[in-house]
């Protein structure tokens, strides 16, 4: 298989109730450019694949055979600070307010389904 050029050695791979509305918030929050949806029969989504900047986001509709699971995630943007305030209007809970940690300026919160967002500002060195 030749790997599309937005792949990366490791990707994570979501499974969520409403793939249609995590679209519509990754797009929202995060500016992703939805690089790929493939539709079961029914409609529901049985793959898709967004970026954000350099990185690839793979995800599914849960199913019968796949229950929704959460995930964790780490955004290293000069846009971090940006997303957390997005998301939060977007219906996101937040966990970490914006502020100056040892590592850079970072945030984090909680999406609808259950994922844990860290978004961290790099850092002048």
């Amino acid at each position: 298989m030749k790997a599309p050029d937005h792949y990366q050695p490791i990707m994570p791979y979501l499974v969520v109730e409403n793939a249609a509305k995590f679209v519509d918030f990754v797009k929202e929050v995060f500016d992703a450019d939805v690089k790929l949806i493939v539709p079961r029969a029914d409609g529901s989504i049985m793959h898709a694949e967004v970026t954000i900047d350099k990185g690839t986001i793979m995800f599914a509709d849960a199913s019968l055979d796949y229950s929704p699971f959460p995930a964790g995630m780490f955004i290293l943007s000069p846009r971090a600070i940006s997303f957390y305030e997005k998301a939060i209007a977007n219906g996101a809970e937040s966990i970490q307010a914006p502020a100056e940690q040892e590592y850079g300026y970072s945030a984090g919160f909680k999406d609808v389904w259950g994922n844990t967002w860290w978004v961290t500002v790099p850092g002048d060195d």
